[in-house]
């Protein structure tokens, strides 16, 4: 019984060394700390599953063009510059879009790159016709 308890300890402590190893900023390769940089201040504090969801896109990282390679690393510094509460709420959106059908999800996104294209003036304007046509729907709901 206790050389069974031995064994199961030595392979537990062999496992979870094996799933930790590369989980350490230091421990990584140059090639991930180069994809992952702007995470690098915080790679201590993720929890393993978030480092193990962007240590698997580093698979990838070298395989993007320039452009690609940035564009992810500024995603990332967005990232990381979000409160807690602002990332579990960028999360409840992203998820609340995955089950918008595919037909109104490329809507959604061509209204979004429409505004996008638009001077700062105009969405400024269009944030404030937007907030007035919340707040003006809550208003007929409660009556």
């Amino acid at each position: 019984m206790a050389v069974g308890r031995i064994v199961l300890f030595a392979f537990l402590s062999a496992f979870t060394s094996l799933a930790l190893a590369g989980n350490e900023w230091r421990e990584l390769s140059r090639e991930q700390q180069r994809a992952l940089s702007p995470l690098a201040g915080q790679w201590q504090s993720l929890d393993a599953r978030s480092r193990d969801r962007w240590l698997r896109m580093t698979d990838r990282f070298d395989q993007l063009t320039p452009e690609e390679q940035s564009r992810v690393q500024g995603r990332m510094r967005n990232w990381s510059s979000l409160s807690p509460k602002e990332r579990a709420h960028a999360v409840d959106q992203y998820r609340a879009l995955r089950r918008i059908p595919p037909e109104q999800r490329e809507a959604l996104q061509q209204r979004w790159q429409e505004y996008q294209e638009l001077s700062p003036e105009a969405r400024e304007r269009a944030r404030k016709d937007s907030r007035k046509d919340r707040n003006s729907k809550k208003d007929k709901d409660r009556n």
